[in-house]
């Protein structure tokens, strides 16, 4: 095993052991409401590192937040709750905000970050279906198949947001079924990562092979905690979804699905573990390291 992913699975250990210190208190269980997010929110306009501004209004009226930190040249767009009953990753988006505002022994990966990426986060990109607890919006649709026809407000803005901010990354966060195996291991899959086909014949290109690149990093980071417990997401193409075309785009996009883990119906340790994942991928991105360490992806 080389120097390189040594560092890096002693990186994403003291993230995982170091959770605790980040966890937004205010959340507790994975079904939380719009206002939970909007006190979040209104807490972050206090901080001078977090540029907070209304994407739009969703279809019944409420605000979808875009959190914009870092003044690096990289540029990252982040999002969760495309689907209001998949809140596994607002949680730990939750968490890393509160890790951008601390002092401690990560502090050189913060300048680091800040430094090199520009950070642009929707942490609820459906909060009508947040609040009613449904995968679709107040229109009855569901929003990741609306990438060409546009229907909704909050597919839109999304759309908007990868057109005009042109991000080299996406990270598509999601919840899916508890009860998905990791292959064939029998073992529940916690985790699930793709690098989303950008047509039919699921070519790679460049922009594709950096996606499996940073994924590689987060499921070695990640196997230390759930050992074969990591699934891969189907990759049939589909042309209407939103992963799909972002790739197509020209933005490398990278997909987790929160599964199951026993023991832990609130997604609690789930949650910690798209903490240390997601930041192990901004790592890997801000250092370039992903290109080096798993160049034969």
């Amino acid at each position: 095993m080389s120097n390189t992913i040594v560092v890096a699975q002693d990186f994403a250990k003291s993230l995982y052991e170091s959770h605790e210190t980040y966890k937004e208190k205010t959340i507790t269980k994975r079904r939380f409401g719009y206002q939970t997010l909007v006190s979040i929110i209104e807490k972050l306009k206090s901080v001078p590192l977090f540029e907070v501004s209304t994407g739009t209004k969703s279809t019944q009226g409420r605000d979808i937040f875009l959190v914009k930190f870092g003044k690096g040249k990289t540029k990252v767009l982040l999002w969760s709750q495309m689907h209001g009953d998949e809140a596994t990753a607002t949680m730990a988006l939750a968490d890393i905000f509160n890790f951008f505002q601390k002092k401690d022994k990560f502090d050189p990966l913060r300048k680091e970050l800040l430094e090199k990426c520009t950070f642009y986060v929707v942490p609820m990109l459906n909060p009508d279906g947040a609040e009613a607890w449904t995968r679709y919006t107040a229109l009855g649709i569901d929003m990741n198949r609306d990438a060409l026809a546009l229907v909704t407000p909050e597919g839109t803005l999304l759309k908007h947001l990868q057109q005009s901010l042109k991000p080299e990354f996406g990270f598509n966060l999601h919840d899916m079924e508890r009860r998905y195996s990791a292959g064939e291991t029998g073992n529940l899959a916690t985790i699930s990562f793709l690098a989303t086909a950008f047509n039919k014949a699921q070519d790679i290109n460049p922009v594709r092979k950096k996606s499996m690149q940073v994924i590689a990093g987060m499921n070695r980071a990640l196997q230390q905690f759930i050992p074969n417990s990591v699934g891969k997401w189907p990759s049939d193409f589909e042309p209407r979804a939103f992963g799909d075309n972002i790739q197509k785009w020209g933005t490398t996009l990278i997909l987790i699905e929160s599964g199951g883990y026993k023991g832990d119906p609130e997604k609690q340790h789930i949650r910690k573990l798209n903490f240390v994942a997601i930041l192990t991928g901004l790592e890997s991105i801000a250092n370039k390291t992903y290109q080096r360490r798993y160049q034969n992806v």
